[in-house]
């Protein structure tokens, strides 16, 4: 009986260049891509940041960063409507803080755990 050992028999011809190549390409191809988003959508995360703005209302922030997808929770310290970005005072640290550009931005509600 011939055993098939599948992929595991061309490995050994192939090149350290080619094995790299072949993993970059796997990594391209799981890398998240931002969603395009309704009006509707925008109105709503504009409505609630404005809101957490006035109030100090803790943030949750779904967010891709390098292709894959971030959880980041904070208040909001600026809204840039120039640079289309969004600062936050993390949670964690009241002193330390992250700039979020818009187009980064895949969900955006309210944290139940507000500090």
């Amino acid at each position: 009986m011939n055993r098939d050992r599948g992929v595991i028999k061309w490995t050994s011809m192939m090149l350290p260049e080619h094995v790299q190549q072949l993993k970059e390409m796997t990594a391209k191809h799981k890398k998240k891509a931002p969603p395009q988003l309704d009006e509707q959508v925008l109105e709503e995360w504009s409505r609630l940041l404005g809101e957490a703005y006035y109030h100090d209302l803790a943030l949750s922030i779904t967010i891709i960063d390098h292709g894959k997808e971030e959880t980041v929770q904070g208040f909001v310290y600026r809204i840039d409507q120039l640079q289309r970005s969004l600062t936050l005072e993390l949670k964690d640290s009241r002193f330390q803080r992250r700039s979020i550009p818009f187009q980064d931005i895949i969900q955006i509600s309210v944290d139940d755990e507000a500090v």
